[in-house]
């Protein structure tokens, strides 16, 4: 998808297909800027990955689970035919990964696997799930997540068992809105919303959940465009992602979270029409992102 998409169109597209990635392909050279990322290709940086995660108390099983899906993904999309992909960590200078959508969303049809690959959402909920707590199952309408639920029933790697898919369901689905351009605002709706459906999050000292909310004004209603894990470590920020629903895991290092909301917002932030829609909202568990 170009850069600056009509945000209706876009927002369409997004609540289809799971994950924003409307930004691939951009190679343009911002002055300063620089990504340091892995694809998870190797054995080493795949270990290195799942043993950060143990040590920041994410249960082994769900370590090991998300390194398999790794792994599944690099298997079916021949990832390593990718200029980009390497082993290890890589540096670019600019802030997207330029991958190649067309050649690897080609190898998924071409497969003919009838079935969805896991999307950011399904990533970072099957990462953090035992951090966010859910005492109610959502009974409004969740067409949102009608991609999502085709690859937890149909993907032969997904492990959700019916109080996941609940819990998934009350967490993910649309949140109604008012009409407004006012991020704190629809942040507070959010917060609000959660409570209402009893979400909660579960304190982790270094482990946090990003979710990215889009807003979609012409149904007065966000939505998680983006969704993604978060580790503090000695040396920083690691930020856990699937790119896109064809697009490869990701792992890239930054500073501090001024660089994660820049390479956010770089790639979520496309409203250029002015169709009345607010800036991107990143939550931080259950808190705007700052």
């Amino acid at each position: 998808m170009i850069k600056h998409i009509i945000p209706v169109m876009l927002s369409a597209v997004l609540l289809v297909t799971g994950c924003a990635n409307n930004n691939i392909g951009k190679t343009d050279k911002i002055e300063g800027s620089k990504l340091t990322y892995s694809n998870l290709i190797d054995d080493k940086t795949q270990n290195e990955i799942k043993n950060i995660l143990i040590e920041n108390k994410i249960e082994e099983k769900q370590a090991n689970y998300f390194i398999k899906i790794v792994q599944d993904y690099n298997n079916k999309s021949d990832i390593n035919k990718l200029k980009t992909s390497k082993n290890g960590f890589t540096s670019i200078k600019t802030q997207q990964v330029p991958y190649d959508e067309g050649y690897l969303g080609e190898k998924w049809d071409m497969k003919k696997l009838n079935y969805m690959d896991f999307n950011c959402r399904l990533t970072a909920f099957s990462i953090f799930k035992k951090y966010v707590n859910s005492g109610e199952k959502f009974k409004g309408d969740d067409r949102n997540l009608m991609f999502d639920i085709d690859a937890i029933d149909n993907n032969p790697i997904s492990r959700f068992t019916k109080e996941d898919v609940d819990k998934f369901i009350n967490l993910y689905v649309a949140i109604p809105v008012e009409n407004s351009k006012d991020v704190e605002k629809h942040a507070q709706a959010i917060i609000k919303e959660w409570e209402k459906r009893k979400i909660s999050f579960v304190k982790n000292e270094t482990v946090s959940m990003i979710n990215v909310l889009l807003h979609a004004p012409e149904d007065n209603e966000v939505f998680v465009g983006h969704a993604g894990i978060l580790i503090k470590t000695k040396d920083g920020l690691l930020f856990i992602e699937k790119y896109g629903p064809s697009l490869p895991y990701q792992v890239s290092k930054f500073k501090d979270k001024a660089e994660l909301k820049a390479y956010l917002m770089d790639r979520l932030d496309n409203n250029t029409s002015g169709d009345g829609s607010s800036k991107p909202i990143i939550m931080e568990n259950n808190e705007l992102m700052k």
